[in-house]
């Protein structure tokens, strides 16, 4: 009988670089299948969590307008005209952050924060009906971004630009020629930087931004118990700063019994607490208002590293609420408690 040959050297080492080949492929797939499954649990966790975040938007949603509602309601019981706006009021202080699912692993948290539309400088004034701008607006909107230290110099001659209905000038470039649907659109115009909009922080000081005293919704006519000084030093280009700093200083006086003694109309015999002079009067008379209709609710709901940022446009209509305009956005933030782990493995 004639015996195989035993397998030389080379040929166990062909042999042994086959089965180290293979299972080089198989831990690559594997490692591949890990790193696909961490990536699909990553991504389920975080449709899980902005599902979370939906639902907490729509519920400061339905809250804001019950509080607004509520707000009226509340008034109605002793006087048939709708109530004071004004910034001491419960409805317009900052609510307490709101906690939903806490039995969950994310739980999620819920900002809401209601402000007076009315309280702000009406942009759409700034054109008229033909789409040409107004100049005596925008005389006041100079003065009132001059005052509030937002922008530069050209800013309000950027916002014009974007606006009207012509094309001319050195800013009338990439821009709409139209009126604004939104108020975000003014980060679209040249010039215009997130601080700008946003505000910003400066030595703790407060720098407002154009979102804080711009809106393209009301009446036309300023809360002056809900109005920023940017915006009071805009309702006309003959009032002064002392004027802006009587009227801030009488609503927020207080009577004996500690309440707030706010402005209840806007005839010259209340306005002169403020010690306004009558001819200044003159020049704001008609642009005042201490009732307003238009409110704007901003929500941010958060869950783990997902957070997503809401607003919304409410007008009080009567005894009810209507919602006009509705705006979201999906967005991913630093997970605190990854945040901290790292922070502790680093002084580690």
């Amino acid at each position: 009988m004639r015996l195989s040959p035993r397998p030389g050297r080379r040929d166990r080492g062909v042999v042994l670089l086959l089965v180290m080949l293979i299972i080089m492929v198989l831990a690559i797939v594997v490692l591949q299948l890990a790193f696909s499954a961490q990536v699909a649990h990553r991504a389920a966790s975080n449709l899980s969590r902005d599902l979370q975040n939906q639902a907490s938007v729509r519920s400061g949603l339905h809250m804001a307008r019950l509080m607004i509602k509520a707000d009226l309601e509340g008034d109605l019981a002793e006087a048939p005209t709708p109530p004071l706006d004004h910034s001491g009021e419960a409805l317009l202080t900052e609510i307490a952050p709101i906690r939903f699912n806490e039995d969950l692993p994310d739980p999620t948290t819920l900002y809401l924060k209601i402000e007076d539309e009315e309280g702000k400088f009406y942009l759409p004034a700034l054109l008229d009906q033909a789409g040409a701008v107004v100049e005596d607006q925008m005389d006041r909107l100079r003065r009132m971004l001059e005052y509030g230290q937002i922008g530069d110099a050209d800013t309000a001659d950027r916002i014009a630009a974007a606006m009207d209905a012509g094309d001319k000038g050195a800013f009338d470039v990439d821009v709409p020629n139209r009126k604004f649907y939104t108020i975000k659109e003014l980060l679209a115009v040249p010039g215009i930087t997130d601080d700008m909009y946003y505000g910003k922080t400066v030595d703790g000081v407060q720098i407002y931004g154009l979102a804080d005293i711009l809106t393209l919704y009301g009446s036309g006519r300023v809360n002056i118990n809900t109005a920023t000084k940017p915006v009071l030093f805009s309702l006309s280009t003959g009032i002064a700063e002392a004027d802006v700093d009587g009227m801030v200083s009488a609503r927020e006086s207080t009577d004996e019994e500690d309440n707030p003694e706010v402005f209840q109309n806007t005839s010259y015999e209340e306005l002169s607490r403020s010690g306004m002079s009558e001819e200044t009067y003159n020049t704001v008379a008609g642009r005042m208002a201490v009732r307003s209709s238009w409110f704007r609710a901003r929500m941010l709901a958060r869950t783990g590293s997902v957070q997503r940022w809401a607003s919304a446009v409410i007008q009080r209509v009567n005894a009810t609420t209507q919602l006009i305009l509705w705006e979201d956005d999906l967005r991913f933030a630093p997970d605190p408690e990854e945040m901290k782990k790292q922070e502790e493995a680093e002084k580690k």
